[in-house]
């Protein structure tokens, strides 16, 4: 049976979501299966460098939109701007997560199917058949950074996924004046860059720790060979000393 159009979850937008699931709990837990989440990846392309502008894929309704209809569209996306950009030259995000399960009360269809309609009459919770994201107006779904010359091409790569949507979406381009906070990817970058600069200083400590070490090795060496040094002439100056006190005695 093929999906349902998206209007037939979203009526009830206002509604609280009554899709509870307990894992501690199991009286609790109002929805029994829970579908697998269709969505691979959340972060693509490379975001460990600086980018000069972010750009913001918006939907202007309060909707709710389904998992599938998600990745289809990161998939457009990504397709996109790893021909035309390299994965090098962009990084993208998805910035909601389908938290709310849709359920359907299915019914047969076809002819003599009165009888089995009215018996499943009596269960209206209905059964887990898929998950969506409840958003709201002018919330970002996804948010690209890209250098400015390469604004165009996403602008082109997101005007292709607009039939995807149940709901109207726009762009919004601005620049990326917060070192990538925008898009949630500063506390990564700062963990690699104080990684970097503890493996730096590690290495610098090890390094001062070494020509300590010859240091003090050149010095006991050298103090060594003065403590040879001083036994030896005090070896012969008692020799001599030893070889006078006898040509006096004679």
């Amino acid at each position: 049976m093929g999906l349902r159009p998206g209007h037939c979850y979203s009526k009830n937008v206002k509604k609280r979501a009554y899709t509870r699931v307990a894992k501690k709990v199991h009286r609790k837990n109002y929805v029994g299966g829970i579908p697998g989440l269709k969505i691979r990846q959340f972060h693509m392309g490379f975001g460990d460098r600086s980018y000069t502008n972010v750009v913001h894929y918006i939907v202007t309704e309060k909707i709710q939109i389904r998992d599938n209809a998600l990745e289809s569209a990161r998939i457009t996306i990504v397709r996109q701007l790893n021909q035309k950009l390299t994965a090098q030259n962009f990084y993208m995000k998805l910035r909601v997560y389908p938290q709310f399960f849709l359920r359907e009360n299915k019914l047969a269809q076809g002819a003599h199917a009165d009888r089995i309609q009215q018996g499943m009459s009596s269960c209206p919770f209905g059964k887990v058949v898929g998950s969506a994201s409840r958003v709201r107006p002018n919330q970002k779904i996804f948010s690209i950074l890209v250098d400015e010359q390469n604004i165009p091409i996403v602008r082109e790569s997101l005007n292709k996924v607009n039939s995807k949507f149940p709901a109207k979406m726009k762009i919004i381009v601005e620049e990326n004046k917060d070192s990538l906070k925008s898009v949630g990817t500063t506390k990564k970058r700062r963990k690699l860059l104080k990684a970097a600069e503890e493996e730096t200083k590690a290495i610098e400590e090890t390094k001062a720790a070494l020509k300590d070490a010859k240091k003090n090795v050149e010095k006991k060496d050298s103090g060594a060979k003065k403590d040879a040094g001083a036994k030896k002439d005090s070896g012969a100056k008692k020799d001599s000393g030893a070889k006078k006190d006898d040509k006096k005695k004679k």
